[in-house]
Formats: C-alpha cells, structure tokens, sequence
C-alpha cells in the first residue's frame, strides 16, 4: 500500500511538472512595431478568403454587406506557395510536434500567417474593433447584426469574442445580452477561428507574441492567461461553418507515424490547457 501510494504521489508530481512547462509557452517579439491603443470608437470587417476561391467570397460577400459595416477583403496566405526555406524560418517544427502529436502543414502556415496579416491591417488603422471572418461559414445578417450591436454595448466584458464556436467548453455565464443572447467564459478548451470580435488590446497582445508558429492558430488564440485578454463565447451560435471542405484540409498531408513520446507530450498540453482555461483565465 505504502509503494502504491509513493508511486502515485511520484506520477502526480511529475504531471505537475510537465504540466507547468506548458503554462507559457510564447515570447514577446521585439521586431512588432508599437501601434495606437485607443481607436475612433467604430468597428471595421476584415474578410479573410484566398484569391482562387471566387466562389466562396460570390457566397459570402451578400451577408457580409447585409451587416452594414464597412468591410475589407483580406487575401489569404496559401500555404503550398510558400517556400520550404520561409515555412522553416517561421515555425518551430519540434515543438509543434510536442504540442500537437503532428507534424505542421502549409494550410495551417498559411491560415495563421492570414490571421496575423489582419491583425496587423486592424492595428494600423483608426477602428476600435474588428469583425473577422473567414470565407466560409453562413449567418443571418440581422441576427448577427443585432449581435454585434449588444456586444459593442458591453464591450468592458470582453477583449475577444468567438462567435463561430460549436461547443460551448463548459460555459460559465457572464452577462444576459438580450433574451436570447448570453455572454459566456469558456470552462474547458475551445477552437476555431471562422468569426471573432476582437479590441485593440487583444490584437497587440496577440500579435506580439505570434512568431514563430509552434500551434495551430485557434489553439494560439485561446489562451487567456497568456494574453491577459478576456475572451469569451456567445449562446447561441448564429454562425456556421458550411461551405465545403476547408481549404486548410485540402493542403495537409497524412499524419506521419509520431514517437509516442509526442503523444504523451501532447496529453500533458491538453490538461494544462484545460486547466488554465478553468483556472486561470479572467
């Protein structure tokens, strides 16, 4: 009994251990340029979709107009143009490895670098907020709208919303929107990247500490307690996912056989990971 309990306090040590490596896992970089804190008090759309898929941005473009907001069409980063030599100088192979059990591919490359290209094209300008979008989800336009109205009205909430997430991570209640909408913190991880509101302040924070690449962005961007950011949810969720198969899968290639050693390293990731999204975010 008294074997059993000292190897049980050892295991549990050491997932404590591994656990805290995984707390902080991004340095800031000092090459990103100081920007603006306080913007003109307006919200400008950002739409993200690669130059080749004219039929996703002809499905998309009518609800995005039917927002009402001014908008900018964001050129997507296709990962397979891109050279080996310049996929190398920004990703840290090993440790995506580490984190995910994978190997990383062009089409998630390509989808974060999208991502920072937006933030930066957000920060250089005057909005206070920014709607991100990719090409290919559906919404109601004045469902959405009304949204995003009640949002901007509660806007000390929250520094990123992920509107587009279809779990919910346990969500805790913050704030009754309306009789339909609630404001929600996440209690377990969440993902997914297809619509975002997102502040000044979260877009610097994440901007600064985005290079280089060692997971995929959604994973990046919903790490709070990093980012000293409130992220939050919305219920319901009124934006899909449903246009075809994500361009992102049709770039990857098969997962290579992984040393177990990874799946292990990866475990560890995903417990810190849920636990700080239970404990440590704001």
């Amino acid at each position: 009994m008294k074997i059993i309990k000292v190897g049980l306090i050892t295991i549990t040590s050491l997932v404590i251990i591994g656990c805290s490596f995984f707390v902080k896992l991004h340095h800031i970089n000092d090459n990103v340029p100081t920007y603006p804190e306080e913007g003109d008090g307006s919200l400008h759309v950002y739409l993200l979709n690669l130059d080749k898929s004219t039929d996703r941005l002809a499905n998309i473009k009518p609800l995005v107009n039917g927002l009402e907001y001014s908008y900018t069409r964001i050129s997507a980063v296709y990962g397979k143009e891109l050279s080996q030599e310049y996929r190398d100088s920004v990703t840290v192979p090993d440790k995506y490895r580490i984190l995910m059990h994978n190997d990383i591919g062009a089409g998630t490359i390509g989808c974060y670098l999208s991502h920072i290209n937006i933030w930066k094209e957000f920060l250089l300008s005057k909005h206070s907020y920014a709607l991100i979008f990719e090409d290919d989800v559906e919404f109601e336009p004045k469902k959405l709208k009304k949204l995003i109205d009640l949002l901007l009205a509660s806007s000390e909430e929250w520094d990123l919303v992920n509107i587009d997430v279809n779990r919910h991570g346990f969500s805790k209640p913050v704030k009754q929107l309306s009789q339909l909408f609630r404001l929600v913190k996440f209690r377990a991880r969440v993902g997914n990247t297809s619509c975002y509101l997102i502040n000044r302040k979260a877009a610097m924070a994440l901007l600064q500490k985005s290079l280089p690449i060692s997971m995929p962005v959604d994973h990046y961007m919903m790490r709070p307690w990093e980012f000293n950011i409130k992220i939050r949810g919305v219920t319901p969720q009124i934006v899909h996912q449903s246009f075809g198969d994500s361009e992102i899968k049709k770039q990857e290639k098969p997962a290579p056989q992984i040393a177990f050693w990874y799946k292990v390293t990866s475990l560890l990731y995903q417990i810190t990971a849920d636990i700080m999204t239970m404990f440590g975010s704001k």
